[in-house]
C-alpha cells in the first residue's frame, strides 16, 4: 500500500511485535517487509528497549503514514524476553507472529502461516528460514524442514534443537535448530497458558518459550516454504559480524534455561524430554568450552586451551568435528589444484 495515512485495522487478524533496540539501520526494513505481506489485515508493534539512536524518530515517522503501526518504549532495558512480553500483552490480534528488527519476512508468510494454522487447527506454526548475510546483502539456504507440513511435539522439538550433529555424523552439512525458527501463536492459546518469554533470560529465550507452549499441550506445526529472513549473526559469505545484529550469545545462558526447565516443569517432563533437555545442557557447556578455547588458540595460547578442553570432556566432540570438516575442505581444496 502506498496510502499517505493508512487507517489501523480494528480487529487485526494478526499482531506483529518488534523488539528494537537500536535498530535506526534495519527497522525500516522489518517494518516495510510486514508492510508488504499479501494479509494486510495487521498490526505492527514496535518495543522499544530504550534505544540510543534514532530508532524512535524512525518508526515515528513510519507510524505517522500507516496507523497499523504502535511504537511503545520501554522505561528501563530488559532485553528480547520482556519487550516480546510487552507487545504480546499490547497486541490485539487473533495471532501474533514475532519478527527482530534485523530481521524480514517473505511477503506472502503470514497469509500462508494462519491460513494453514487455522486449517489444522493449530496454536503455533513456523516455517523454514532463509538466511541474510547483511554485510554481503545476499540471502541464502537450503531447505532443512521436511518436506510439505508436519506435525511437531516436543520430543522432535527436542531432538532437533541440540547444537551439533550427533557425532557420528560428519557430514560436513550445516547444522539447523529448531529453535531458531520464529513461532506464530494463537493469542488465545498464549492467554490462557499465561505463557511468557523468561525475562531472566537474555540467550536461548525462543528454546525456553516454545519448550513451555508445547508443554502446555500447543498443537504444533511445520511448513517448509522458507518465509521468515534470518540475518545471520556471523556472514556465511562475508566471514563479517552484521552491523545489524544484537544478538547477545552465552552458552551457560542456555544450562540456566535447561535447569529452570527441568526444575519448574519436573512432573510434566517425561524420561525422553529429560534426557533430550541434560544432552541438550551437556552440549551447551562443551560449545562453551570449545569456543573459549578456539578463542585461546587465537591468542597463541595453546596450552590454556588444552587445558581448557581436558577440564570440559563434551567440548572435544564439538573440537574433532571442527578439525574433521577442515580436512574435507582442505581435501577438497587439494583435489581442486590437481
Amino acid at each position: 500500500m502506498t496510502s499517505q495515512s493508512i487507517p489501523a485495522a480494528q480487529d487485526p487478524r494478526v499482531s506483529v511485535v518488534i523488539p528494537a533496540y537500536n535498530a535506526t539501520g534495519c527497522i525500516g526494513r522489518a517494518i516495510a517487509s510486514v508492510q508488504a505481506q499479501t494479509e494486510q489485515n495487521f498490526e505492527i508493534i514496535v518495543v522499544n528497549d530504550c534505544s540510543t539512536d534514532d530508532t524512535v524518530a524512525v518508526v515515528s515517522g513510519l507510524a505517522a503514514k500507516d496507523g497499523r503501526i504502535r511504537l511503545v518504549s520501554q522505561e528501563k532495558n530488559g532485553g528480547p524476553s520482556r519487550a516480546r512480553n510487552r507487545g504480546f500483552a499490547e497486541a490485539r490480534g487473533v495471532w501474533l507472529a514475532i519478527l527482530d528488527a534485523d530481521d524480514a519476512y517473505k511477503p506472502n508468510r503470514l497469509e500462508r502461516l494462519l491460513q494453514l494454522a487455522e486449517t489444522q487447527s493449530l496454536d503455533m506454526i513456523a516455517d523454514d528460514i532463509t538466511y541474510y548475510d547483511s554485510e554481503a546483502d545476499v540471502e541464502f539456504g537450503d531447505q532443512r524442514l521436511d518436506p510439505g507440513f508436519n506435525r511437531l511435539d516436543l520430543a522432535r522439538f527436542l531432538r532437533a534443537s541440540m547444537f551439533r550433529p550427533p557425532l557420528h555424523d560428519f557430514s560436513g552439512r550445516d547444522v539447523f535448530q529448531y529453535a531458531l525458527l520464529k513461532f506464530v501463536f494463537r493469542r488465545s492459546f498464549i492467554v490462557a497458558g499465561k505463557l511468557a518469554y523468561p525475562e531472566t533470560l537474555r540467550d536461548s529465550e525462543d528454546f525456553f518459550f516454545y519448550t513451555e507452549c508445547l508443554l502446555a499441550g500447543a498443537r504444533a506445526g511445520l511448513t517448509s516454504e522458507p518465509g521468515y529472513v534470518y540475518t545471520q549473526r556471523m556472514g556465511k559469505i562475508s566471514k563479517r559480524q552484521s552491523a545489524l545484529t544484537r544478538t547477545h550469545v552465552d552458552r551457560m545462558q542456555v544450562v540456566t534455561g535447561v535447569d529452570l526447565l527441568l526444575s519448574k516443569h519436573a512432573q510434566l517432563l517425561s524420561p525422553v524430554h529429560t534426557r533430550l533437555l541434560h544432552e541438550r545442557r551437556a552440549q551447551a557447556i562443551g560449545l562453551n568450552a570449545h569456543e573459549r578455547a578456539r578463542d585461546l588458540v587465537h591468542q597463541n595460547q595453546v596450552g590454556k586451551a588444552l587445558l581448557q578442553l581436558a577440564k570440559t570432556r563434551p567440548a572435544w566432540a564439538f573440537s574433532v568435528h571442527l578439525l574433521l570438516r577442515r580436512r574435507k575442505s582442505w581435501l577438497a581444496k587439494l583435489g581442486g589444484k590437481a
